[in-house]
């Protein structure tokens, strides 16, 4: 049976290598270490992205604290003021829950897709 040709299983689904290495699986590829000898872990991985995380909003709050000047909103039926580097963090968020939601509804399809591939 060709590679295209095989059915999904939990061994030769996306991420199967992952699966194998966690059950000890013999064949699996041992991870090369990075540099310096020792292995990365979950909470090196966390501290950094909360560092990246708190520059992130340090600059946010010194673009919002630099563009006080009132700016004049209108949506619909709505019309009100607001300053200008809040008005734009509320753009930018809402640009954020567009996309998540986009990517989730891509997450739920390919996860219905597999669902219904594995059961036939």
């Amino acid at each position: 049976m060709s590679a295209k040709n095989q059915p999904v299983t939990a061994s030769n689904a996306a991420g199967g290598h992952f699966l194998r290495r966690e059950h000890g699986d013999p064949k699996a590829k041992a991870q090369p270490r990075p540099r310096g000898g020792r292995a990365r872990t979950w909470t090196a991985r966390a501290w950094i992205e909360i560092a990246v995380g708190a520059v992130i909003a340090i600059v946010l709050l010194i673009f919002i604290l630099q563009n006080t000047a009132k700016t004049e909103i209108s949506f619909l039926a709505w019309s009100f003021t607001m300053p200008l580097g809040v008005a734009l963090l509320f753009a930018a968020i809402g640009g954020l829950l567009v996309m998540a939601l986009a990517g989730g509804a891509r997450i739920w399809q390919l996860r219905h897709q597999r669902a219904e591939t594995t059961n036939r």
